[in-house]
């Protein structure tokens, strides 16, 4: 009995093998034309095989080289998607069970160009949906309760890369040489697509690029399951300083919901003024802490989403080309009584070239030089739909301490009430400014409090020529409204 078994194993092994042999010599290429009618067929997409197709015997597979992919009815002359080469490895065993066991899944060199259009269309939407009659829609009930189960040893994703471009705001995205090993997937027919698929993934990415933004050398741990990936011991480099973060994006959302939480202990301010701002205005390290939800999408569709806070802490802190003691020495002692020259100096000056990027040109090369040095540094905002909050913003040098309050319209790009003050060791403000207008073009507002100072200032200046002027009322000691309460403290 038992050599009869041996035996029977050995015939059905015998007869595995001839199949895996005969498989092998058949010329799959001259099958290509099907296979690209079959995906037009099925997914209206159209596929092209500019490679060969070849099977392998051990382990048993099939690799298809040189795919590219199209959108016959959006941007035909231009791939959305193309391959280098897809392999496949799969257990025979396990489909006498009617279970499918892949034990590899490797795609080289995968390049996806995601544009979406001025219409808000991307290039991958099929504009043509099949209708679809009662009797095929219980046919596919009936085919979903006899699918499979598919379980997935690893899949391999070698050297690939993602760009994105919105045509319409002309703002772009680059992922750039992934690299990704899947472990322990799993497809359960009775969920949702999103929702049958688990998997546990190691991460590597070369670079990611959003406009000005530039993040390097990200490792990520990730896990999916229920259309939730969870991203843990996140590691990465952002202008030659070390970073860590972890999120969570949920695909339950008709539009991807993330939440993400990043730390830089030590922000290289020059090499983020060199890379980001291109110029070489800022020096020193400071602190900074993310914390934000938003849904993924276009540039607007974030702006409007956008909530969490941003804290961005430091000292000893240089800003070149721009010396904000000798402005307020020459306001002080009327020199240079430029009400809105000190105003724009102020918002153009340190608070933009952290948050912003687009101030300071007007100051490196101009009438004010010298340095900034900055004893500490200290912004902290908190954002909620789109409006940004300064909640605690200040900074102190040797002699001064300048605060700013208000909100920001991030979605129109506008100041919403942002005061500019000069300080006093009581915390009220020396000099006030309102800030009105939008970013690229900003307003200043002169306030009560700096017109009196101004007059003060006037009023000395004309009594050392001599020049009677009448005394202003004076305001009783003690008496002040308090403009900033945060934890910078006044320099001594």
């Amino acid at each position: 009995m038992k050599k009869f078994l041996i035996g029977i194993v050995a015939v059905f092994a015998l007869i595995i093998v001839a199949l895996v042999v005969a498989v092998s010599m058949v010329n799959l290429n001259k099958y290509k034309p099907q296979i690209e009618k079959a995906v037009k067929d099925n997914s209206g997409y159209e596929m092209k095989i500019n490679g060969d197709i070849s099977t392998s015997f051990s382990p048993i597979g099939i690799s298809i080289s040189k795919v590219e992919i199209r959108n016959p009815e959006i941007m035909s002359n231009q791939k959305f998607f193309d391959m280098d080469k897809l392999s496949v490895a799969v257990e025979l065993k396990p489909l006498l069970k009617k279970e499918i066991k892949v034990k590899y899944i490797v795609l080289n060199n995968l390049n996806l160009d995601i544009k979406k259009l001025k219409n808000g269309r991307f290039n991958f939407d099929l504009l043509k949906k099949k209708t679809k009659t009662q009797k095929s829609k219980k046919v596919e009930k009936s085919e979903k309760a006899e699918l499979p189960m598919v379980s997935v040893k690893e899949v391999r994703i070698k050297n690939a890369n993602i760009s994105f471009q919105d045509l319409k705001t002309k703002s772009s995205a680059k992922v750039e040489k992934i690299n990704v090993s899947v472990n322990n997937i799993k497809f359960d027919p009775s969920k949702k697509m999103l929702q049958a698929i688990s998997f546990d993934a190691d991460t590597k990415i070369a670079q990611i690029l959003y406009n000005k933004y530039k993040i390097q050398d990200i490792t990520v741990a990730l896990n999916m399951k229920d259309a939730i990936a969870t991203l843990d011991n996140m590691k990465m480099s952002a202008y030659g300083s070390s970073a860590t973060a972890k999120g969570k994006l949920n695909l339950n959302k008709k539009i991807p919901l993330l939440d993400i939480k990043a730390d830089i202990p030590k922000l290289n301010l020059e090499k983020f003024s060199k890379e980001f701002l291109n110029k070489d205005i800022l020096s020193g390290f400071v602190k900074v802490h993310k914390n934000f939800r938003l849904s993924l999408g276009d540039a607007n569709t974030i702006k409007r989403t956008l909530r969490g806070n941003l804290l961005i802490d430091g000292q000893g802190i240089g800003i070149k080309g721009f010396d904000l003691d000798k402005v307020l020495s020459a306001y002080n002692s009327s020199k240079k009584m430029d009400i809105k020259s000190l105003g724009s100096s102020l918002v153009s000056g340190p608070l933009s070239a952290l948050m912003s990027g687009k101030g300071l040109s007007g100051m490196v090369g101009g009438k004010n030089s010298g340095t900034t040095l900055l004893k500490r540094i200290h912004i902290k905002v908190d954002i909620a739909k789109g409006i940004a909050n300064l909640t605690d913003i200040a900074m102190a040098t040797g002699k001064n301490r300048v605060a700013i309050k208000g909100r920001l319209d991030i979605v129109r790009e506008r100041f919403l009430g942002v005061q500019l003050g000069v300080l006093d060791a009581k915390n009220c403000a020396k000099i006030s400014q309102t800030i009105e207008g939008t970013f690229s073009k900003p307003k200043i507002k002169v306030d009560a409090s700096t017109i009196k100072s101004t007059i003060k200032a006037a009023s000395s200046l004309l009594s050392s020529f001599g020049v009677k002027v009448p005394k202003m009322p004076t305001e009783k000691k003690g008496k002040c409204k308090v403009f900033y309460n945060g934890v910078v403290k006044q320099p001594k």
